[in-house]
């Protein structure tokens, strides 16, 4: 019996990965895989062997990540984005599923490639999809507070300070000099 594949990819954007495994067999030679597994391969997914077995015909890691990255977490980002309507993108319940598996994706591979995550491309690539995707969405975290609430907070220690300074005057006046 096999244990339950932890891993967030798909197997639909997992084909791609069959597909290319396949169609270079034939550059496969035991040194340049001698050469890769000197550097490594992570282990914590189960799909980790797979990666790193595609990235042996690739000059670097760096150049691999980005074209997993692409194919096996991007594509079927995108493609999933781009079924739903632009107005359903800024709710999160519509897309929490999809940004959560392209985030793991992404964060997957690079464990498996031995590459620090988060990295410079995939920040670029969260900016690029937070561009593309939700430039109009609310952000409720960042929106300024209702002008009531902005009038009270402004208006509570200007009203304040003049009633401390009486206070302190009458204090001194009268020679009480204990609290």
């Amino acid at each position: 019996m096999k244990a339950p594949n932890p891993s967030p990819v798909s197997s639909s954007s997992f084909s791609f990965l069959t597909l290319l495994l396949w169609g270079f067999t034939s550059r496969h030679d035991s040194t340049t895989y001698a050469n890769y597994q000197y550097h490594g391969c992570g282990n914590k997914y189960v799909n980790c062997e797979n990666y790193c077995d595609i990235c042996v015909y690739f000059h670097t890691r760096t150049e691999c990540y980005a074209t997993l990255f692409k194919e096996t977490c991007y594509r079927p980002f995108v493609g999933g984005m781009e079924s739903l309507n632009n107005t359903d993108w800024c709710n999160w319940n519509n897309v929490k599923r999809m940004y959560n598996t392209f985030t793991m994706c992404t964060e997957e591979i690079a464990e498996c490639l031995l590459i620090p995550w988060p990295n410079r491309m995939v920040e670029n690539e969260f900016v690029n999809i937070h561009s593309r995707f939700f430039p109009d969405c609310p952000n409720e975290a960042l929106s300024d507070p209702p002008p009531s609430i902005v009038f009270a907070l402004v208006m509570t220690p200007i009203c304040l300070i003049p009633i401390m300074v009486v206070l302190v005057v009458l204090k001194t006046k009268n020679g009480d000099g204990s609290s």
